[in-house]
C-alpha cells in the first residue's frame, strides 16, 4: 500500500496561562476530543494511546485511520508524539507541541505533526491523492486547535 507522508504546522493562541494548557492537552484522551472526526482514543500502556479516526472518503478511495502514540512531555512547554506501533494501524504519525506564554497571559500553541496514512489507490492515482491528504492535514491541525481554544477558553472562565 502506499503512504503519503505529510506534514502540517498551525499555530493558535488562547487567553489562558501555559500550565492550565499544557495540562490539558498532557490528557491526552480528553483532548483528543477536541480532534475532528476522532471515533475513539484510549490508553494502550504507559504514555502510549490507541487513535482511531471515523471513517473518510475522497472519491472512490475510503478509508479509517488507526494508530498509536507514545506521548512525551517535559513538563513544562513541549510534549512530543510518535508512532509506538500497534496491531491493525495503518498510519504512522511524529509531531510536537510547542507551548509559549504570550505578553497577555495567554499561550501560543503550535503543532507540527507528520502523518503518513497507507491507501489502497493505485499508482496512477497517488499524485492526486498527495494533494488531497496534504489538503486534509493542515485542515484537521487548524480545526483540532480551534476547537481546543474554544474549550480552553470555556473552562476557564
Amino acid at each position: 500500500m502506499a503512504k503519503f507522508p505529510t506534514t502540517a504546522e498551525k499555530s493558535v493562541t488562547v487567553k489562558a496561562p501555559l500550565e492550565q494548557v499544557y495540562a490539558l492537552i498532557w490528557d491526552v484522551v480528553s483532548s483528543a476530543r477536541c480532534i475532528p472526526g476522532i471515533d475513539s482514543c484510549e490508553p494502550a500502556g504507559d504514555d502510549v494511546y490507541s487513535f482511531v479516526m471515523k471513517e473518510r472518503s475522497a472519491g472512490p478511495v475510503s478509508m479509517v485511520v488507526r494508530y498509536h502514540a507514545r506521548f512525551e512531555g517535559n513538563g513544562s512547554d513541549t510534549i512530543r508524539f510518535r508512532n509506538s506501533g500497534g496491531e491493525g494501524e495503518n498510519t504512522e504519525v511524529d509531531g510536537t507541541f510547542k507551548l509559549k506564554p504570550t505578553a497577555s497571559g495567554g499561550t501560543k500553541i503550535t503543532l507540527k505533526q507528520t502523518v503518513s496514512p497507507e491507501s489502497p489507490v493505485p499508482r496512477l492515482l497517488q499524485g492526486f491523492l498527495s494533494s488531497y491528504v496534504e489538503k486534509e492535514a493542515a485542515q484537521v491541525i487548524a480545526e483540532y486547535l480551534h476547537n481546543l481554544k474554544l474549550r480552553i477558553e470555556a473552562e476557564g472562565r
